[in-house]
Parts: C-alpha cells; structure tokens; sequence
C-alpha cells in the first residue's frame, strides 16, 4: 500500500503570500480550514490540497520529527 502526505498551499489575502504546509493526518477536507485558521491566526486561507507519494519526498527524516 503506497503512503501519501498531503500538502495544503494557503494564501495570505491581505499580501497574496503563499504558504505550503504538509497536514497532520488526522486533518481531513471537512476541518481543514478551521485548522489553517487556528494555526495561522486567520491571516491565510486554503487554496488547494495535493498528495504526494512518500517516496518521493526527500525530507521524509525532517517531517517525522514534526
């Protein structure tokens, strides 16, 4: 079974910033904004979501240590 990391790419509308974050896994589409809110005091938005492959990412070690 292949694992995934979802990333979130989120948007500051005040300066049209972007910001990238992989989502804990227990985040799931129906509490994703409120958890973008609550993590960034409201000041970004989601903008869209995608999935990538473990196995392609080279930072693996960093992000277990999240």
């Amino acid at each position: 079974m292949e694992k995934f990391i979802i990333f979130c790419t989120c948007v500051r509308p005040s300066t049209n910033t972007t910001l990238t974050i992989p989502l804990p896994p227990e985040i799931t589409a129906d509490t994703m904004v409120d958890y973008i809110g609550n993590e960034f005091d409201w000041q970004f938005m989601p903008m869209n979501v995608h999935a990538v492959p473990i196995d392609q990412i080279n930072i693996i070690d960093d992000m277990q240590q999240m």
